[in-house]
């Protein structure tokens, strides 16, 4: 069964009431909780935008998986997702949602990250911030460890296999049992979805209203999808 053929599932945790966003296509509608973090939507038959980076599904020699909560063949939801919002987006709501990893086999060095972040409004693209934990949230304090920027991100909900990959060429240490945030900067007029994982990973989390200035922990009942790649250092 491919990530596009399953069933998406309505989380009673969140006891959202949903209400429906504009159609992404004909025949096709976005649906959102009154306060806006998550939202879902049936499967596209049209393919994602080519341009979009697919994963190295065979991870290079000598490289590790720090973190993954993707499922076989780098398999996600395509149609439930984490809002992603900038501040000028079209329909109101304001959301930063990052979500955390912790290095547990060891200390390593950085050299990928894979998403899956789908696009639904406005321009598309984010910057990607890489930031430390401060006190079981993301450090406000500027800089990020790092930060990279991503365009022509897939439609929300439309078929394909396309994820984001990132390849990391600074020189970031990733500690062993150190808790690191990944947060997801969305254009100001864009709102995106992170695409939630399909083998029912929780994870922890968090969500700002205000740009990131004030960050409210959550633990997630499914975590986005994502992994972090790097080299044992030791």
């Amino acid at each position: 069964m491919s990530r596009f053929e399953r069933t998406v599932l309505c989380t009673a945790a969140l006891a959202l009431c949903l209400v429906a966003l504009p159609l992404v296509s004909k025949g096709q509608e976005v649906t959102v909780g009154p306060e806006g973090q998550s939202a879902k939507t049936t499967p596209g038959t049209s393919t994602p935008s080519p341009s979009v980076q697919h994963p190295n599904f065979l991870i290079p020699e000598g490289t590790a998986t720090i973190y993954s909560n993707f499922g076989p063949g780098y398999s996600y939801d395509c149609c439930f997702g984490w809002t992603e919002d900038g501040v000028d987006n079209t329909w109101g709501a304001y959301w930063i949602q990052p979500f955390a990893f912790t290095p547990t086999q060891g200390t390593y060095l950085l050299t990928q990250i894979d998403l899956a972040i789908s696009w639904h409004a406005g321009s598309n693209g984010y910057k990607l911030e890489l930031r430390d934990d401060w006190e079981g949230q993301p450090d406000p304090a500027p800089p990020p460890m790092g930060s990279w920027k991503v365009s022509d991100l897939p439609t929300f909900g439309f078929s394909g296999d396309s994820i984001e990959t990132i390849q990391v060429h600074q020189l970031i240490v990733l500690q062993k049992g150190h808790r690191y945030w990944l947060v997801p900067i969305t254009n100001s007029d864009e709102t995106a979805f992170w695409n939630a994982n399909d083998v029912s990973v929780s994870g922890k989390g968090a969500y700002s209203r205000d740009g990131g200035f004030i960050w409210t922990p959550e633990t997630y009942f499914v975590s986005g999808a994502f992994d972090v790649l790097g080299k044992k250092l030791f």
